[in-house]
């Protein structure tokens, strides 16, 4: 299967760059779901030993939480990028 872009340029240049930019944007969101919250999760639990702990690794759970429902509600699976 084939398929051809076509834009206008310069008028239709924002629709082209997220066309030649989606793969990226794809590996960012999948970046973002699977790897950035591990990451900030094990820098709260490594950095902080206090109460104070708990309620960042709640404010990063709700977070993350709320970028989970973003990308549900626009139908966005970054299972299917990779």
């Amino acid at each position: 299967m084939k398929a051809t872009l076509e834009f206008n340029l310069p008028e239709d240049n924002t629709e082209y760059l997220q066309a030649i930019k989606a793969s990226d944007m794809a590996n960012v969101l999948w970046e973002i779901t699977y790897n950035l919250k591990k990451q900030c999760l094990r820098e709260a639990e490594t950095n902080n030993e206090s109460v104070e702990s708990k309620y960042v690794i709640d404010g990063i759970d709700l977070v993350f939480e709320k970028i989970y429902k973003i990308l549900d509600d626009y139908d966005i699976d970054t299972d299917k990028f990779m």
